[in-house]
């Protein structure tokens, strides 16, 4: 009762749901209510992360049950499911408990990439490291720790790509604007000084990104570009006005005296201060300059221009290409290690039963297991207690393979009538239903029983031994995911 912790009382309040007496409606919408919230903040805790296919279950089942509230159908079944989805719950916080340490570095990167917005900012790389977390979720529910360590490494590594985009929409994202649109008006030629200012601040923020550094380093580090940027901006505007003759210098230089230093220093003259007029001929020399280096530039810009399309073309189908391979290898992983943990739970169940027993069969993305040790007194469907060992090696498998769905049939030899053979095989398949879903929670609605009665004999009925064999129970499982 301790693994279940505080659910424990929610699954006992669940079970006089149906008492008499009860306001049955308020206290089902209350009781289902409360589980919710306890899923919302297993959620939150990154439950569904290390635990998914327990909390998936748990999630199945309150889904299931609230559908059954609201079409007022608070039965026994309602309370079933309330109970399932509880020790779901709890099955899956004890997973994630035992497994945190292993998930210590990865948890600390989602919950800075989730300070940093990553979840809008950089919605994609977000959405490639929780799916791998996820991943390495499943296999340590599958006690796969070294998947696991590789599976959260890189999960790891996905968490701080995404908070270095994140950040760099946030604090560098108006700066990159400010300074293509200098690029474009010329900047890096006609104001060097401020356009390599914006470099540099530039660079230093995207080195304390690149290193996860405090925030306040990279925030002040893109205010500065994005000023220096704009600046650099501004001047080469304001060249570019003179020279399709827009405006004049002496028009310029009456409107803008007060900042006639500061356009002096960008077109590297000396300013003189008693003589307005001589310092704007000065500034016209130099614009007159700067024109024939403009139209030199402008031709180096254009071919330097077609050189970097060119190169960021090959880039692009480069990085297009080494997305390619990285998909499929990254496929061809999963695939294999889909494989290799299929194999490996077919290989554990095949070695629980003995020859007496029965036989494990995979027939494509169905598993059957053939029993022949699960026997009934003849004209009778009563499971005796001495095979409930057995059938717990059947629970067994069917915990190991989650969200499969069963078929139990049963089958006789051909001695009786045809007719009395199929009703007595349909009700031992029932009541070998009725034992598994006393004992594992699975719905039932994932649980078919069927008789076949002696339709599908896999042995002579000519022969006692061939007749033994074919009075069966088969239980067939759909694998889900293949």
């Amino acid at each position: 009762m301790r693994r279940f912790g505080g659910l424990v009382t929610v699954v006992l309040v669940a079970s006089c749901l149906l008492c008499p007496g009860s306001a049955v409606a308020q206290e089902a919408a209350d009781l289902l209510e409360a589980l919710e919230a306890r899923l919302g903040q297993a959620r939150e805790n990154a439950i569904h992360l290390l635990a998914p296919s327990s909390f998936e279950e748990a999630a199945d089942r309150l889904e299931d049950a609230s559908r059954r509230l609201r079409d007022g159908r608070q039965d026994a079944r309602f309370e079933e499911l309330l109970g399932e989805a509880g020790r779901w719950l709890a099955a899956a916080q004890g997973i994630a408990a035992a497994g945190r340490p292993h998930f210590r570095e990865a948890l600390a990167a989602r919950d800075e990439a989730r300070a940093s917005e990553a979840e809008t900012r950089a919605v994609e790389g977000w959405a490639r490291a929780e799916s791998e977390l996820e991943a390495a979720g499943r296999r340590l529910e599958r006690e796969d720790m070294e998947d696991v360590a590789v599976r959260t490494a890189r999960a790891t590594v996905l968490y701080r790509r995404a908070t270095r985009a994140a950040r760099r929409d946030e604090f560098l994202g108006a700066a990159v604007q400010a300074r293509a649109a200098a690029m474009n008006a010329g900047a890096s030629a006609l104001a060097p000084g401020a356009f390599d200012a914006g470099e540099a601040h530039l660079a230093r923020a995207e080195a304390a990104i690149e290193i996860l550094a405090p925030v306040e380093g990279p925030a002040r580090s893109g205010e500065a570009a994005l000023a220096a940027f704009s600046r650099a901006h501004r001047i080469a505007a304001l060249f570019d006005s003179v020279r399709r003759r827009h405006v004049s210098v002496e028009r310029l230089v009456d409107a803008h005296e007060a900042d006639l230093a500061r356009l002096a220093e960008a077109a590297d003259v000396e300013p003189i201060r008693s003589d307005a007029g001589e310092t704007a001929a000065r500034i016209a020399g130099a614009i007159s300059r700067l024109r024939a280096d403009n139209e030199r530039l402008g031709a180096e810009l254009a071919d330097e221009r077609a050189r970097t399309s060119e190169l960021g073309s090959r880039l692009a189908s480069l990085e297009e290409r080494l997305a390619d391979f990285e998909r499929r290898f990254t496929g061809a992983r999963d695939e294999l290690l889909a494989v290799r943990e299929r194999e490996a739970r077919l290989r554990e169940v095949q070695g629980l039963f003995t020859p007496s027993e029965g036989e494990v069969l995979l027939v494509g993305d169905r598993l059957v297991l053939r029993l022949f040790g699960l026997t009934f007194e003849p004209a009778r469907a009563e499971i005796d207690e001495a095979l409930y060992p057995l059938l717990t090696k059947v629970q067994r498998v069917i915990t190991t393979f989650p969200g499969a769905s069963l078929r139990i049939e049963g089958h006789t030899d051909s001695q009786g009538g045809t007719r009395g053979n199929q009703a007595l095989s349909q009700q031992r398949a029932i009541a070998v239903r009725e034992h598994l879903l006393a004992r594992v929670p699975i719905p039932s609605s994932r649980v078919e029983a069927t008789g076949l009665g002696e339709e599908r004999p896999i042995a002579s009925n000519e022969t006692e031994e061939g007749r033994a064999r074919n009075r069966r129970i088969e239980i067939v499982l759909t694998l889900p995911g293949n």
